[in-house]
């Protein structure tokens, strides 16, 4: 009996030291553990008048600060009766569980409140849920049973969280390889990864199709947004993919670009023989259909994929192209009147890409003339072609690397004599000169065809070279 006592003594004391410990309270004042009775037994309220006795001042605010709390836990779930709005009640439910978490763990929560707030609880989350957000649900489920306890009530939005978050886990995986399969650089190897995976995508939909219907809770507004959340995975894939297969079609177009521009590197300028270049611009010709003829096949082959824009944007450009060289051929065909002409710069025709100001865009350069000599004995003369769309203010300018004189012409110019004679006019405008650049302001308009002709005067050395180039604005730029 004694040993029976001894441990029930014990029993007793260890109680009290938790209670103590739990409340805060050092059981020097019997009106604490008085105002916790009465709180659990009868109401939050009837705890006050224990606690206003209290005598230690940081004590007794301590737990009358409870009784407040609680009571502004109870106004947010009592100011949610009659009302729809979702973020209304999203945010009375996380203020009622703040409240009520900052409770000591000795106070109870009136059964009829705690059903309140878990009612409360519920509905917030399946609106948490169906509004896509599911960590802000997943925290308050977890909140709301450490707060009011367990209950059945719960037992659906458990399961629905549970459901979302399989589904999200496996969408987010999915974004992820997708968002890596986009850093492929070899277009070839994007475009195979990310059809495989617009598959894996499509099985995926299937697995998620078949978790929500085995899943028990049916489609929830919470599961039903999850489940269409994932779906748009596959057309994001989708749109990933046809990105791929825009940058393939635009390879192709950089590479029919990259061909017109190629040049003639065997020889210094202008030490090519007519047949020469004649036979350089065949060869360009040829290669650009070429890779025409492989972007017809790709896209042939990919018609879904391909929007028909872009293949009509290739099109007009290499039709453009192949206009151009066909006016270079016609014009390098007229062998005995192109050799009374002088030398020519290469590439025999620029300004086929006139810049916008400002403009960076690859396609849009200008491509410089080049042309040089040695042993110079006295003047010479040089031709090129240019091409600028009417009304474009673009300015011709050549460009030399000393100071000797420039002059440009319309006509044909066998010597110096016939310029004399034929009283050619001069298009440089000399005011406008910058240095050792001769400009030709509004060229377009001076200039009668697309040929422009120009000669190189003697200078203090018997070497020379320069470059021809349009600029949108040559005042513009030197400014």
């Amino acid at each position: 009996m004694k040993k029976s006592l001894k441990v029930l003594c014990a029993a007793i004391l260890t109680a009290l030291v938790v209670s103590c410990a739990t409340t805060g309270s050092d059981g020097g004042d019997p009106n604490v553990n008085k105002g916790i009775e009465a709180w659990n037994k009868r109401s939050p309220d009837a705890a006050t008048a224990y606690w206003t006795d209290i005598e230690d001042p940081a004590t007794q605010k301590k737990y009358l600060n409870y009784v407040t709390m609680y009571n502004a836990g109870k106004n947010a779930l009592d100011s949610t009766d009659g009302v729809k709005n979702s973020g209304k009640l999203i945010s009375a439910s996380n203020t009622a569980i703040s409240k009520f978490n900052g409770l000591d763990v000795a106070l109870q929560i009136p059964a009829d409140v705690k059903e309140k707030g878990i009612d409360l609880a519920v509905v917030c989350i399946d609106n948490l849920l169906a509004s896509e957000k599911l960590n802000e649900a997943n925290n308050m489920y977890n909140q709301a049973v450490k707060v009011y306890g367990k209950s059945d009530k719960y037992a659906t939005v458990a399961k629905e969280l549970e459901i979302c978050k399989q589904i999200e886990k496996k969408r987010s995986d999915l974004v992820a390889q997708g968002e890596k399969l986009s850093e492929i650089e070899d277009v070839d190897e994007r475009i195979s990864e990310l059809t495989k995976h617009l598959e894996k995508v499509s099985e995926e939909e299937t697995n998620v199709s078949n978790l929500v219907k085995n899943s028990g809770v049916g489609k929830t507004a919470g599961v039903s947004a999850f489940e269409r959340r994932f779906k748009k995975t596959r057309q994001d894939v989708g749109i990933q993919l046809e990105g791929a297969y825009r940058d393939k079609i635009y390879e192709y177009k950089e590479r029919i670009g990259e061909e017109f521009a190629r040049q003639m590197v065997a020889k210094e300028n202008g030490n090519y023989k007519l047949e020469e270049i004649l036979d350089h611009y065949k060869t360009v010709e040829k290669n650009i259909n070429d890779i025409y003829a492989e972007l017809l096949d790709f896209a042939s082959k990919h018609q879904k994929n391909v929007d028909q824009d872009v293949i009509d944007e290739v099109t007009a450009q290499k039709k453009d192209l192949s206009d151009k060289i066909a006016q270079i051929n016609r014009e390098i065909a007229r062998e005995k009147e192109i050799a009374s002409r002088g030398k020519t710069v290469m590439p025999l025709m620029i300004g086929l890409f006139n810049p916008a100001p400002g403009s960076t865009a690859e396609s849009k350069k200008s491509r410089p003339a080049k042309f040089s000599a040695t042993k110079q004995k006295k003047a010479e003369y040089w031709w090129g072609m240019v091409s600028i769309p009417k009304g474009e203010m673009n300015d011709l300018v050549i460009t030399l690397k000393d100071n000797r004189n420039v002059r440009v012409f319309n006509e044909n110019t066998k010597s110096g004599k016939l310029i004399e004679k034929n009283n050619l006019k001069d298009l440089v405008s000399r005011s406008s000169r910058v240095g050792n650049s001769w400009p030709v302001l509004n060229a377009g308009a001076q200039l009668k065809g697309t040929n422009y002709f120009f000669e190189i005067d003697k200078g203090k050395t018997e070497d020379y070279s320069g470059e021809v180039v349009v600029y949108s604005s040559f005042i513009t730029r030197m400014r």
